[in-house]
């Protein structure tokens, strides 16, 4: 028999074609009225006449299969920040000072309860020792890197509409902060000269915990 798509000789009773797929449905021609008959009928429906033996003939029920597209691979998508920042968005030494100020304000009263529920206050303030004293040192150490690893600023930054990223200009992670503010122990030599001294020197304003751990203070709105 013949294919009814491609009319390549195929196997008699094939369902398929093996050369374009094409589905086949087995017909039968009537001899005496002409007619049709799809089935394996003996007898014709139409006039009768005994159709056993008769030749089966290939017609065609569907359209050729269409070929199966090939896969589209979606490129991967970059996560790679690109924001350039610019001088001009960061902050010199004054900003930084006003933000330290409050910052201090804060550290301050969390120091005089501190005295208070260890008996160490004194006329002019508070006087920490010892243990007291170590404590407090590491809460402010804390302070800084719990405030800028979660919000990027500490509440004197926050008050200054000040930001602290990374020079990429991607947000804050815990490792730059801790990097950042562990080095705060050495920028803040000489009531923070050090550092004020590092940020005049850089191109990007960067004391030294910044310059390690590629971090930058911006102001918000020049963003």
């Amino acid at each position: 028999m013949q294919c009814s798509n491609c009319n390549k000789e195929i196997a008699d009773g094939s369902r398929f074609c093996g050369f374009c797929g094409n589905e086949q449905s087995a017909t039968k021609k009537c001899a005496s009225c002409g007619r049709e008959i799809e089935g394996q009928p003996s007898f014709c429906p139409y006039c009768g006449t005994s159709v056993a033996g008769q030749p089966v003939q290939a017609a065609q029920t569907s359209q050729p299969v269409p070929p199966i597209p090939a896969p589209h691979y979606q490129q991967p998508v970059s996560t790679t920040v690109n924001t350039e920042i610019t001088k001009e968005a960061t902050v010199g030494v004054g900003w930084r000072f006003a933000a330290t100020i409050i910052d201090g304000i804060v550290l301050f009263i969390i120091g005089y309860l501190m005295a208070i529920i260890t008996g160490q206050t004194s006329e002019g303030g508070f006087n920490l020792q010892g243990a007291s004293a170590f404590l407090w040192f590491l809460i402010g150490i804390a302070y800084y890197i719990v405030m800028e690893a979660m919000l990027g600023a500490t509440v004197g930054k926050m008050a200054c509409g000040l930001l602290v990223i990374k020079t990429d200009g991607s947000p804050m992670d815990w490792n730059a902060s801790v990097v950042r503010n562990v080095l705060r122990i050495v920028d803040g030599l000489f009531a923070y000269l050090i550092a004020a001294i590092l940020v005049w020197t850089s191109p990007m304003r960067q004391r030294l915990g910044d310059r390690v751990a590629h971090t930058i203070v911006v102001k918000k709105s020049r963003l």
